[in-house]
């Protein structure tokens, strides 16, 4: 009993303590809380947390973990409409199609960037270096049969397609299985894998570890995908499952990739479409874009409507002597399309229809109804455009390059290209880090295996990622003025900020070696066949040699 009696005596100061501190927390608030002048018509020192404000009442979204905010059914809507609007809609198609080529384009170019400095290679080794490698891996990436597993596209038109369907999707997977052909160099190929392909199998519920056909380990790192054999919609592909591990056992080798269109939330596994937040109003915008356009149509069309009594005399009309058929060739038949009234058979009401030059004969006591024409709409374009602003500011692409039409001053043009700028450089180092630099890295890594190319030291990590450092360039944005443009790029060359391979890829996505030799071979051309240089600004004839070194005296 005697127990029992203290641990009574225990809960109940527990709860004296507890009801202590409770009115002390109401008195601390309650000397928290505004004063009658202040946030005037909000209980909640942000206005944007009011519970009370009428324009705040309906806005009760819940707090919820990634995959509370994106459930699986969310997600699959989201890219069934979204590939949706990305076929049928004008905008939509417009968003990624632009997306895609202004990041992608022709693809990014690989120019290797060895670190020779850690590798205790001199510039000229490190350069012979460089070209080994570029060599190598050209004959991967631009033969689609060494690099594509359906051997159809080679490696630069598989990053458009893979960021085309990353975007569209949320995401999309690259799997890299080995099958070396007859004839072939490499066994490593790409495989592209849609976002459905990869999932829980017959609405199984999601686990703390295994989210949406990812499972992770306790870092959160994924460790295997759940892998459909075919589509699950589609009843002829078959659908067997299974858990497809993302690195080598062994050798911890990447072989599968995850080009995700953006991560928004710490933890999130599997991503959203790029379309998700423009949806509703880009089908609204279709809709009304589409209605005007019918409108306009509609009105565009001229229909003649003739009333009559009904007369013994109107013969004519109506089953008369003047009643041409379709195959009469009388001259005199008329060239319009005639809606005849029959008096022998009911009216035939709705089933009259509008028409180019078309005339209506009406039934006894029909009236004509004149309609007035309005269109176009000139508040349409206004409108529209309004619309398409907003959609380009949650793109990141401004309104102009959306709709590919520039009408406002120079200035404002360029503008809009820095801001593109922007968009474009950011997701071309995202589609370099999650795509481009894997891939190359496993290129290298069968190379290296096969003794194609022989790296010292390659199996230590530090000295691997020197060997396999590089940069993706992809081609330029364009020019508004090409003069301004070349002169700003000697600018940068002349100060240090910019070399001649970096300026020569981001101009047109060539080497500066391959421009380089092609240029000293046309020099050396001319200058046998006597053709006049025209070099620095100035025309060299044929007699004068031109100088290639600096000018010492030059400050």
């Amino acid at each position: 009993m005697g127990i029992f009696s203290n641990l009574g005596t225990a809960r109940a100061k527990l709860a004296e303590t507890q009801a202590q501190q409770a009115m002390e927390e109401i008195q601390r608030l309650k000397a928290t809380q505004p004063s009658s002048s202040a946030n005037v018509g909000s209980e909640t020192r942000h206005r944007g947390a009011s519970r009370m404000l009428r324009s705040m009442l309906s806005w009760l979204p819940g707090l919820g973990s990634p995959r509370q905010d994106t459930p699986t059914s969310e997600r699959e809507t989201l890219i069934a409409r979204s590939r949706d609007a990305y076929r049928n809609h004008m905008m939509g198609r417009a968003a990624i199609s632009r997306a895609a080529t202004n990041v992608v384009g022709m693809g990014l170019t690989l120019r290797p960037n060895v670190d020779g400095e850690v590798l205790g290679l001199d510039d000229e080794a490190t350069d012979t270096l460089n070209d080994e490698l570029a060599r190598g891996f050209r004959l991967w990436a631009e033969d689609p049969n060494e690099c594509d597993a359906e051997a159809t596209l080679d490696f630069y038109m598989q990053q458009r397609l893979a960021f085309v369907s990353a975007m569209v999707s949320g995401d999309l997977f690259g799997f890299t299985p080995f099958d070396k052909r007859p004839g072939g160099l490499f066994g490593l190929k790409l495989q592209l894998v849609e976002a459905e392909r990869i999932g829980n199998p017959f609405n199984v519920l999601n686990t703390e570890r295994e989210l949406d056909g990812i499972r992770v380990d306790w870092l959160g790192r994924p460790t295997h995908v759940h892998l459909c054999s075919g589509y699950p919609s589609d009843h002829l592909t078959r659908h067997d499952w299974q858990w497809v591990p993302v690195f080598g056992a062994e050798t911890g080798r990447r072989r599968i990739l995850q080009l995700m269109n953006e991560k928004d939330r710490p933890g999130q596994q599997r991503g959203v479409p790029y379309l998700a937040p423009i949806l509703e109003a880009l089908q609204k915008l279709e809709r009304f874009s589409q209605a005007e356009l019918t409108a306009a149509v509609i009105s565009a069309m001229f229909t003649v409507a003739i009333t009559h009594e009904n007369s013994e005399e109107e013969e004519g009309v109506g089953g008369g002597a003047t009643m041409w058929d379709q195959q009469s060739s009388d001259p005199d038949k008329p060239s319009r399309p005639v809606v005849q009234s029959n008096r022998d058979h009911e009216p035939e009401g709705d089933n009259l229809t509008l028409g180019e030059g078309a005339v209506w004969d009406l039934e006894e006591g029909a009236k004509p109804v004149s309609i007035s024409s309005n269109r176009p709409n000139p508040e349409f374009d206004p409108f529209f455009m309004a619309i398409v602003k907003e959609i380009g500011a949650a793109l990141e692409q401004p309104a102009e390059v959306l709709l590919m039409h520039f009408s406002t001053s120079y200035t404002a043009a360029r503008a809009a290209f820095n801001q593109l700028w922007k968009f474009i450089k950011q997701r071309r180092h995202h589609m370099t880090v999650q795509w481009c630099q894997p891939i190359y890295e496993l290129v290298i890594d069968e190379m290296v295996a096969t003794g194609m190319i022989t790296l010292p030291g390659y199996r230590d990590p530090a000295k691997r990622r020197a060997y396999t450092r590089a940069l993706w360039i992809g081609e330029p944005l364009g020019s508004l003025n090409e003069m301004v443009d070349a002169k700003a790029a000697t600018e940068r060359i002349a100060n240090g900020t910019s070399n001649e391979h970096l300026e020569t890829m981001a101009l047109h996505g060539e080497d500066w070696e391959d421009v380089h030799k092609d240029r000293a071979r046309e020099i050396k051309r001319k200058q046998q066949d006597g053709v006049p240089l025209y070099i620095g600004g100035k025309v060299h004839d044929d007699d004068a040699k031109v100088d290639t070194q600096p000018n010492q005296n030059t400050p």
